[in-house]
């Protein structure tokens, strides 16, 4: 069954990350993106007006609901408008194109022996909307560190760091919890590699000891989506 998913985003940057995201991580076939439109809607007791850009993709019923996690991972809004629609006549070919294009999903390599820690800077730190949503249940530990010879940008939605002399990046080492690294591993790969991110092992330092632990850090890939610097190098004080 073909269905068509809907959302909408407040840049037109953001629906390009957002399509390119899921296209590559094989989600969808393909996406269309159209705007600016104007939508009218109550929030938080008001009635606000905003501009938007609304992306529509074109998958399968199979792959929905990995599509709808995808979405609620890197979308920046509180409440993404995610709307599915089942297509009840389509053209045989196209049927065929959309599922083969998304049933050729490459597997995601198994951990590494080597269980390092993870180095989170963004959405997935204690106190971020990503954080109880993935990682309540599988982390065992969470301790304040800091990387160094990074420069963190701002990004649509989200931050990338960038490797740079002199620079540093706030953030929180997660250390699984038993028996559940291979199962973080691999759902952290899912999240971070389709919407420009590389899993790269460097050293950072806890704070609590100023020991140097070697940990996974998703960098910002050649092509992310690069915003502005954020001096501080802490997203939770960005401007």
């Amino acid at each position: 069954m073909i269905v068509t998913v809907r959302t909408t985003t407040d840049a037109r940057a953001k629906a390009d990350a957002l399509a390119r995201g899921a296209v590559e991580a094989r989600l969808v076939a393909c996406a269309q993106i159209s705007g600016p439109v104007t939508s009218v809607y109550h929030w938080q007791g008001a009635i606000e007006t905003t501009e938007e850009w609304e992306v529509v993709f074109k998958t399968t019923e199979a792959r929905y609901p990995a599509l709808e996690a995808h979405l609620l991972a890197v979308h920046d809004y509180e409440t993404p408008e995610i709307l599915a629609t089942r297509v009840t006549r389509v053209g045989e070919e196209y049927a065929r194109w959309v599922e083969r294009e998304t049933s050729a999903a490459q597997e995601i390599e198994g951990p590494a022996h080597d269980e390092r820690p993870f180095f989170v800077y963004g959405t997935l730190r204690p106190g971020a909307y990503n954080h109880d949503r993935f990682l309540a249940g599988r982390i065992g530990t969470e301790a304040d560190a800091v990387l160094h010879g990074a420069v963190l940008y701002d990004g649509p939605g989200y931050p990338y760091v960038v490797p740079a002399d002199g620079g540093r990046v706030v953030g929180t080492l997660l250390t699984p919890a038993p028996g559940a690294y291979g199962e973080l591993f691999g759902l952290l790969d899912r999240l971070e590699l389709p919407v420009g991110y590389e899993r790269v092992a460097m050293d950072v330092v806890r704070v609590r000891d100023s020991a140097r632990v070697s940990a996974w850090v998703f960098l910002a890939a050649p092509d992310a989506p690069l915003g502005a610097v954020i001096e501080s190098g802490d997203w939770f004080s960005r401007p």
